[in-house]
């Protein structure tokens, strides 16, 4: 017969043992340390000054004092000194000061959080698939900075192959931005989740952007204040759209332009975009035609 269980390792009582109490009271005692296992803590490597009876801890690596050489097992305070105790691959045991699970692996004892957790789906407060695997119901997601910055990637395989940001209404897109279909950057609307129309792009190459639909200023009462270079708005006021350049306010468009028509020797035509000379009347005629002008 053992003199251990094949699991746990608790003593088993011998036939015609002597004193069978010992053995019992020792796997008592083995039980009482190792169900709903729980340890104060496992990172703390000098053993605590004044330890209470029943205190329990993992001996992690570099411990000193009584604990030295010990790493990895169950330190138990128990009859005023410590005793140590071997634990099996998959046992787990919570960590009070970390409040946290942590599992040995037959060599360490490891935390969710000591490590990348790796998982086929994941779901909070909803349910993910094989496409969305990651799923989020919340009234808010916050992504916060771990230092400085942050950053939200967004990576594809090849150019032809989308990264974006979609914005839904009822599982339906409105809205797309990002490099859809090629590596130029651009932002979509859709009023059906069907049909999108592209109101911007951003080429990749040099930055040009592009506005394929009619640009509709949204207007202002009054002239901005103090314009700068390069601006250019609508006077909701006038009905005129302006824009700021070489130090001084335009009007684009005819309004406030020079007209078509004869202006003395100068024909302007085109919408004012075409200005030539009138054709030249010879100098003798001119002054007959002057003359009898007088006589007359």
């Amino acid at each position: 017969m053992p003199d251990t269980t094949i699991i746990l390792s608790l003593p088993l009582i011998q036939p015609a043992q002597a004193q069978k109490h010992v053995t019992h009271n020792e796997a008592l005692r083995l039980l009482d340390l190792m169900v709903q296992l729980s340890v104060k803590a496992r990172a703390l490597t000098t053993p605590p000054i004044n330890p209470v009876a029943g205190d329990r801890y993992i001996v992690p690596l570099a411990a000193t004092g009584a604990w030295a050489g010990q790493t990895g097992k169950i330190a138990l305070f128990e009859t005023g000194v410590w005793q140590f105790l071997l634990p099996f691959a998959g046992w787990q045991a919570y960590v009070v000061a970390e409040a946290a699970m942590a599992v040995f692996n037959g060599s360490a004892w490891l935390a969710m959080n000591d490590g990348p957790l790796n998982v086929a789906q994941l779901g909070v407060s909803a349910t993910p698939d094989a496409t969305n695997r990651l799923a989020v119901s919340s009234p808010a997601t916050l992504f916060n900075h771990a230092g400085a910055g942050h950053q939200l990637k967004l990576n594809k395989a090849a150019a032809a192959n989308t990264a974006s940001l979609t914005f839904q209404t009822g599982f339906s897109g409105r809205a797309e931005m990002g490099t859809t279909g090629s590596d130029d950057f651009a932002i979509k609307v859709s009023p059906d989740g069907s049909t999108f129309y592209t109101a911007m792009t951003v080429a990749r190459a040099n930055g040009q952007a592009t506005l394929p639909q009619v640009l509709n200023l949204g207007g202002q009462a009054a002239d901005p204040v103090s314009p700068v270079n390069g601006m250019v708005w609508l006077n909701s006021t006038s009905g005129q759209v302006k824009v700021r350049t070489a130090g001084a306010t335009q009007v684009i468009g005819a309004s406030g332009g020079v007209s078509d028509g004869v202006k003395g020797e100068v024909i302007v035509s085109g919408g004012g975009t075409v200005w030539t000379l009138a054709a030249p009347i010879k100098y003798g005629v001119q002054c007959a035609l002057n003359q009898q002008a007088f006589i007359n």
